[in-house]
């Protein structure tokens, strides 16, 4: 068996409740239904559920981008 790691997730009670109950359903692991589900994202079988498909890629911004330097150390503090 390859080596595995642990990938934790936050959901809701609910929500918890009723994968669970859909696995059980259907007599398999929510493990299992997660694990196919990005095994088939990434042979891109399939597209991401609940991503429009016109989002850009996350820019990431300095949240003090627009004070950062405004203050010189050794003199204003």
């Amino acid at each position: 068996m390859a080596a595995t790691k642990l990938f934790n997730i936050r959901i809701t009670p609910d929500n918890h409740a009723k994968f669970k109950k859909y696995a059980a359903d259907r007599n398999v692991t929510m493990g299992s239904i997660l694990n196919n589900y990005i095994e088939s994202l990434l042979r891109g079988e399939t597209t991401p559920v609940g991503l429009r498909k016109d989002r850009k890629a996350h820019e990431h911004q300095d949240p003090l981008g627009d004070i950062r330097g405004q203050y010189i150390p050794g003199e204003d503090f």
